[in-house]
């Protein structure tokens, strides 16, 4: 009897979790009248603003990317070297080298992150020339 008693009070759980939710989210159908002037407003808008981006701002909301990318490289190459430099403080000489050959890969993780931080630099100087 308890276990039925147990099941009947999730059923109600689930029916009035229900309930609630579904007064929070409803869904209108449009007509098609309507989704054709929505669409048609929306081609109409894009028409209208054919030819007027304004460069300088495009290139100002973008251009800090790259500083971005390049502070959360750094950092995570400063934990990672970090790391490697406690692991290699208390490993053995076996593990010390294949440290060693790891630290091939952390450079040449550098050499990206910063050569793609110059690269785009590079670009957005030649860009604002324009």
């Amino acid at each position: 009897m308890y276990k039925y008693i147990k099941v009947l009070k999730k059923i109600v759980c689930i029916i009035i979790l229900f309930l609630i939710l579904s007064s929070f989210y409803s869904v209108k159908a449009a007509t098609l009248k309507e989704m054709q002037d929505k669409a048609n407003a929306f081609i109409k808008k894009g028409q209208d603003n054919v030819g007027k981006i304004d460069m300088d701002n495009a290139f100002g909301e973008i251009a800090d990317i790259g500083s971005i990318l390049t502070t959360i490289g750094a950092g995570v190459m400063v934990a990672v070297v970090t790391y490697m430099g406690i692991k290699y403080l208390t490993a053995g000489p076996d593990a010390q080298a294949k440290l060693k050959i790891q630290l091939i890969g952390v450079v040449v993780s550098g050499c990206v992150i910063f050569g793609s931080y110059f690269i785009w630099k590079t670009v957005v100087q030649v860009a604002n020339t324009f």
